[in-house]
């Protein structure tokens, strides 16, 4: 952050009210990059919000989106505004999927793909000591071979009724409530740096303001307007 990012966004805070920037605080102390969802080609939009507001609760910050067949939309109503506090990251043609993949990996990720299908461990068991991406698919189809070539390891949810398959936001709870208690109460360092919680602080800010655009302007009008280089006095004095 530049230095007059940080005089601008130290002005946009004292629009916030005490309450509104001790919630930030909490939120964020919360927030965690170690573990992320992916979900493949997703075209319900109830789901896809429904999802968001899980990976909020439980302080999952980035959420990767598979573009396929269909591109990615949230209804807002579901998500209950989860998606302005998270990260979304799309991976769309050509080849998705890998492009996802390679991302995740390069960044220090095992890809964990969730499908009732696999000889796979319960969540319960997972290996926190290492990141980890919980790839989600569509109740319908599921996750396609390509994907699931392409993952580290698989997880399942121990079921038995006659039901195969839950809802996928029902999934995503099960998968990351579990990860998220063993983060905490283990020697993982687990939370985001300083440098991440300042810059996501700073967008939050700016997503919490009505007209932020012309605060904005304003701040650097008056920026303008008290330089001394570029003051009326000083421009008049050069002439």
């Amino acid at each position: 952050m530049t230095d007059s990012d940080r005089q601008l966004f130290e002005y946009l805070q004292t629009f916030l009210t005490a309450d509104r920037q001790a919630r930030f605080a909490d939120v964020l102390s919360q927030r965690t990059r170690r573990i992320t969802v992916v979900l493949e080609d997703f075209y319900g939009t109830h789901n896809i919000g429904a999802v968001l507001r899980t990976c909020d609760a439980f302080g999952i910050q980035d959420v990767h989106v598979i573009e396929d067949e269909h591109e990615f939309e949230h209804v807002p109503e579901i998500a209950l505004g989860s998606q302005k506090w998270l990260t979304v990251h799309r991976h769309g043609a050509p080849h998705p999927r890998v492009r996802c993949a390679t991302a995740l990996r390069e960044a220090g990720y095992r890809l964990l793909a969730v499908t009732p299908h696999a000889d796979a461990q319960p969540p319960e068991e997972v290996d926190v000591a290492q990141p980890c991406a919980l790839v989600f698919g569509t109740e319908k189809d599921g996750l396609t071979d390509e994907i699931l070539s392409l993952a580290d390891g698989a997880v399942k949810i121990p079921m038995c009724g006659f039901v195969e398959s839950l809802n996928v936001s029902v999934a995503a709870a099960l998968c990351i409530y579990p990860l998220m208690r063993r983060l905490h109460a283990g020697p993982y360092d687990w939370g985001l740096t300083g440098e991440e919680r300042e810059t996501l602080l700073y967008d939050w800010v700016r997503k919490s303001l009505p007209h932020v655009a012309a605060l904005e302007q304003r701040f650097r009008e008056s920026l303008v307007a008290h330089d001394p280089l570029t003051s009326p006095q000083r421009a008049a004095a050069g002439r």
